[in-house]
Order: C-alpha cells, then sequence, then structure tokens
C-alpha cells in the first residue's frame, strides 16, 4: 500500500535533488517548471511554492516568474500558430472565451496591457489554460507578455515566500513556532485573494464578467 505522504516525499526529495545540484539546479528547475505549464499540469503550482524552499523568497520569485512568462509565450504562440485551430474547437463554447475575445476586439495597446494584468490577478481563469485563450485572441503579444508578467508577481511573490517561510519552519521545528507559520501564510493568502477580489472589480467596471457569461 503506497504510504499517505508518497506526494509530500516526492516533493522533499525534488527539493533536495535541485538543492544539491547547485547552480545547474536553476536550469533544471526552469526546464521542468516551463513543461508543466505548457502541457498544462497542475503540479506547477507545487513547484512554484518549492521554489521558495529551493532558492529563497527572492531568487524563487524571480525564477518561478521568468519561467511563468517564458511557458505563457510559448503556450501563446502555439495557440496562435500550429495549435490554434485545436484550441479553437475546445475554447469556441467557453463564455470565457468570448469575453476575453469580445473585450480585446477593440482594444488599444494600453487598454490590452490593463486587462492582461487584471486578468492575470483574478482567480477566475487558471493561468495554463488562459495562455491558450489569450492566443486566440487579437491582444498583441507585447502587451500579453508584460500584462503576464506584472499580474503574476503578486501571486508568484506571495506563494514562494510561503514555501521559504515553510522550510525555515521546518528546519527549526515546526512545532515551536505553529502561530508565526499559520499567521504567515494566512496572510499570504489573505493578499491574493483580496488582489484578486480588486480584480475581479475592476473587470466588471470595464464590463468584463467572466463569471455570468452564458
Amino acid at each position: 500500500e503506497r504510504p499517505p505522504h508518497l506526494s509530500l516525499q516526492a516533493v522533499a526529495a525534488l527539493i533536495d535533488y535541485i538543492q544539491s545540484l547547485g547552480a545547474a539546479g536553476y536550469g533544471v528547475f526552469a526546464a521542468l517548471m516551463i513543461t508543466l505549464q505548457v502541457v498544462p499540469i497542475a503540479a506547477a503550482f507545487v513547484l512554484t511554492v518549492s521554489a521558495g524552499a529551493i532558492f529563497g523568497a527572492a531568487k524563487g520569485t524571480a525564477v518561478v516568474l521568468t519561467c511563468s512568462t517564458v511557458s505563457a509565450t510559448i503556450s501563446f504562440f502555439i495557440s496562435r500558430s500550429v495549435g490554434r485551430q485545436f484550441v479553437l474547437d475546445m475554447a469556441k463554447d467557453s463564455p470565457q472565451f468570448r469575453a476575453i475575445d469580445d473585450a480585446f476586439g477593440s482594444a488599444s495597446f494600453g487598454t490590452s496591457l490593463t486587462l492582461i494584468t487584471l486578468l492575470r490577478l483574478s482567480p477566475v481563469l487558471p493561468f495554463a489554460w488562459a495562455n491558450y485563450i489569450f492566443g486566440l485572441s487579437p491582444v498583441p503579444w507585447t502587451a500579453f507578455t508584460l500584462g503576464t508578467f506584472a499580474g503574476c508577481l503578486p501571486a508568484v511573490a506571495g506563494y514562494v515566500s510561503a514555501g521559504q517561510l515553510g522550510a525555515e519552519i521546518a528546519v527549526n521545528g515546526a512545532e515551536s513556532n505553529p502561530i508565526v507559520l499559520g499567521l504567515g501564510v494566512a496572510a499570504t493568502l489573505g493578499a491574493i485573494t483580496f488582489a484578486g477580489k480588486i480584480a475581479d472589480s475592476a473587470l466588471k467596471d470595464m464590463d468584463i464578467d467572466l463569471m455570468e457569461r452564458s
């Protein structure tokens, strides 16, 4: 029978392995994360949090943000070129796709940049799936890339910092600092949720409601 904490053991083993690689660990982590986000696979979120334990908050945020922007760009161009018909067939009945396509139809560069940033802050659209949807829209690539970088920064920084905090508590003794860990995680989730609500409100003010389209 599989041990109940096998997944946690696997994550811990991965963290130890990447740390043991030294500078090469950055390349291994980047290749793994970009692949998981392009495929896409939900495990990429685990890597986001793990980056804090592997590289620390500052370096981890930089690595994850760079990987996320690169993977988003790859998915964007796949959707806009060789995989366009396949993605279009999957997304054509999606209310989110119709809302996004309408929003970018006549948007200026500045408006497109603002929309991408807000949509990245909003929790409604899954990151990997959204990259392909954006590729079907007329949004300029530059606005997409800059908006992705800016919009993903708060959540990435929060999750990576939480990962670093969790690692520090584990090393120093979680039993002696449960309140610190709890407050840190709560503050991170609260800040991300708050940013998402602000983004959703701003999108609704621009007549873009991803939840109510049908």
